[in-house]
């Protein structure tokens, strides 16, 4: 396996690239700490040059407490229905975000490898409102999703959240936030989760009718309007 890692400072410079990433991290961490407009490392696998994992993080502009990431996995790995390496991924997960309370974060493989969520692109939201809002409004969900605490406190947190049947697994963040693995592998997430997902979220999701975006074919979501779902 290898690395391919860049970052832009901001919007106006050019992209910075970390070649090999093992020795280059340090100065990467560096830049990541000044808040780059946008980084990505992704883990390629030999030889046939396929994504095996990408992490990609980007401000748009905006400030903490409202950020966000996304861990996507390369749907051509073939370890997406391996139990094993499902729950080595969330752990990565858990462990990269233990220390912080995460405004957002989402892992699997429906896209879209941009800024935006699942629900952004259905509910044609901006993304700058919705990470505005991400601590008011959960900016999406997806095979594993990561709740901030002020959202996992009006869902009744962890407790609650694990007795509504809909997660795997739940995860609760020291630092606050739960990240939320709906179903064991990544190919157990079938239509009937994705509801499930849907339901037990439904009270802190962004309201409007999803409309299927056929740039986004991929996209993963409950076609209901979360503000009027009655179960």
């Amino acid at each position: 396996m290898f690395t391919m890692a860049n970052s832009r400072a901001d919007e106006r410079t050019e992209e910075r690239e970390y070649q090999p990433l093992s020795s280059a991290w340090t100065a990467m961490r560096q830049e990541l700490l000044r808040e780059p407009a946008r980084a990505h490392v992704l883990f390629m696998r030999r030889p046939l040059g396929r994504p095996f994992v990408h992490l990609r993080s980007a401000n748009i502009g905006s400030r903490p407490p409202n950020m966000g990431s996304q861990l996507l996995l390369g749907d051509a790995m073939g370890e997406l229905d391996d139990p094993r390496f499902c729950a080595d991924a969330v752990r990565f997960l858990v462990a990269a975000l233990d220390a912080v309370n995460p405004a957002f974060a989402w892992m699997g493989v429906d896209g879209p490898a941009t800024d935006d969520t699942n629900l952004d692109c259905v509910l044609n939201r901006r993304v700058r409102d919705s990470v505005r809002e991400a601590r008011k409004l959960l900016r999406g969900y997806s095979w594993t999703t990561v709740c901030p605490e002020e959202l996992s406190v009006r869902l009744g947190g962890p407790g609650a959240l694990a007795a509504t049947g809909a997660f795997h697994r739940v995860v609760p963040l020291s630092a606050g936030g739960v990240v939320l693995q709906a179903t064991e592998t990544v190919a157990g997430y079938t239509d009937e989760a994705v509801r499930g997902v849907f339901e037990a979220l439904h009270p802190v999701l962004p309201p409007g009718v999803p409309q299927f975006d056929p740039a986004h074919p991929e996209l993963r979501y409950f076609p209901a309007d979360a503000s009027r779902f009655g179960g």
